[in-house]
């Protein structure tokens, strides 16, 4: 056989291999591409019921005393004004945890990549947390500076614009930077 053929013969046999094992790469990149998307779709629902189970002990009566649930209710009703010092307290140790579930949700990127369910996700979530009165209370004095506190949640698409949103239509008050226009 001739060089030139042998030349030939190997330089299109290298040509195929190094085209099979490219070929090879993308076929497993696709693969991994969907498990990645599998493993994402996973951790999103795994997400999703460890914050329902948070929202189930933080919102339901049966995993409090009765004295707790007291005070909840005057929370809920009354505001800080039907609290007593160490009330208060207790109350706002709850609405800390309450927010802080909020806020990792947020910052966790839940709802991300749909702009509109996001919006609304924390709109819902937000209406129960001020349902009760001293949330409402205590929204511009110590709420909304924590907000504030995270550099990424301050943007104006964030969830202080859609928590101000929110204590606006409640109260009928509007927010500007952080004091109460009438």
């Amino acid at each position: 056989m001739d060089t030139e053929l042998i030349g030939l013969l190997s330089q299109l046999v290298t040509g195929i291999a190094t085209l099979l094992v490219a070929l090879v790469l993308v076929f497993e990149l696709r693969n991994q591409s969907r498990q990645l998307k599998i493993q994402h779709q996973d951790s999103d629902n795994r997400m999703s019921m460890d914050i329902l189970s948070i929202f189930e002990k933080t919102f339901i009566p049966h995993n409090y005393t009765d004295q707790f649930v007291d005070i909840m209710y005057r929370a809920h009703n009354e505001g800080i004004s039907g609290l007593n010092d160490k009330e208060l307290w207790a109350f706002r140790q709850w609405s800390i945890v309450a927010n802080r579930r909020l806020v990792a949700e947020w910052r966790l990127g839940r709802f991300e990549n749909r702009q509109q369910a996001q919006k609304q996700y924390f709109r819902t979530q937000y209406s129960y947390f001020f349902a009760y009165k001293a949330n409402l209370d205590e929204y511009l004095t110590r709420i909304r500076p924590r907000i504030i506190g995270s550099q990424q949640l301050a943007d104006s698409q964030g969830i202080l614009a859609i928590t101000d949103e929110l204590y606006e239509e409640i109260t009928s008050q509007q927010v500007n930077n952080g004091e109460k226009k009438l």
